[in-house]
This record gives structure tokens, sequence and C-alpha cells, in this order.
């Protein structure tokens, strides 16, 4: 059943890796990200039990509908965040002593932290979160795909969060 289910999802990226990323490039814009995103409908598929002939085509379009949604998810977001953080920055006033004191200790603690992190993770956690880099500026540097930069980031923040919360 596996080896018909691999034959299937080969065939399938012949016939349809194409037109699925025009499909995915022309809602996010971005046909790097498109071209990862349709890598991950197919690794997908490779794990999905119910592909038959009949609905690898259907499949592969639902996947790919559902990933773009996310992805629009995840943009908006970040842009959120984004501008939450440079509004806060800018009414920010002077801090105090003890302030900056908390500042550090709270630096420090979240370097600790990052100690318990693989090795990948905490270095894509630091050239994003403490050195400012973009996504693609790791994924070059690292040599690793932008989606795995994504990942690495989103499980870093995800578990120094989780401890923070615990120690503060």
């Amino acid at each position: 059943m596996a080896i018909d289910n691999n034959i299937i999802v080969s065939h399938a990226y012949e016939q349809y890796a194409a037109p699925l990323v025009n499909y995915v490039s022309i809602r996010i814009n971005d046909y790097e990200e498109a071209l990862d995103i349709v890598q991950d409908v197919f690794v997908r598929l490779l794990g999905c039990d119910i592909v038959t002939t009949d609905t690898v085509k259907s499949l592969c379009y639902r996947i790919a509908n559902n990933l773009v949604i996310d992805h629009i998810r995840r943009h908006y977001k970040r842009q959120e965040v984004m501008s939450y953080v440079f509004d806060m920055e800018r009414s920010r006033p002077s801090l105090t002593p003890e302030q900056v004191a908390a500042f550090h200790d709270l630096a420090e603690k979240e370097r600790c932290l990052m100690m318990e992190l693989t090795p990948c993770t905490a270095r894509v956690y630091e050239m994003s979160q403490i050195q400012g880099m973009t996504i693609d500026e790791i994924a070059t540097t690292l040599n690793i795909s932008r989606r795995t930069v994504e990942c690495h980031q989103l499980n870093g923040r995800k578990r120094i969060r989780e401890r923070m919360r615990r120690i503060i």
C-alpha cells in the first residue's frame, strides 16, 4: 500500500507541481515561498493514507489552499506584532535604573534558556531575536530553506516563552 501511495504521489508531483506553484504564488505573491508550500503539499500527501488516483488532484489543491490560508494568517499576525512593537517603542518613556537592571536580568535568563535549545534552533533564535536578521537572511547564512528557518524560529520562541513564564 505504501509503495502504491509513493507512486501515486510521485506521478502527482510530476503532473501537478508546476500548476500548484502558479496557484500558490498568485495568491501569496512570493514565488520562493510558493515553492516551499508546494513541497509541503507533497510531503503531507506522502503521509496521507487516503490518496488514490481519483482523489490526488483535489487533495493537492485542498492542502495547498489550506497552507496558503495558514501562510496569510501568519503574515498578518507578524504585521500586527511588528506594528505593536513599533508603536510601543516610539511611545516608550526613558527607563529607570531598576527597569534597566530587570531588562539585563531577563536578557541573561534568555541566554541561559537558549542553551537548552537544539543547536540549530538556538542559532536561528539568536540570529532572528538578538541579531535582528530576517528569515531570508538566516536561510541564506545557514544554507537551509526558508520554511525550516520559520519552524526553528517558531519552536525557539515557543520554548523560550514557556520557560520564561515559569521563571517570571
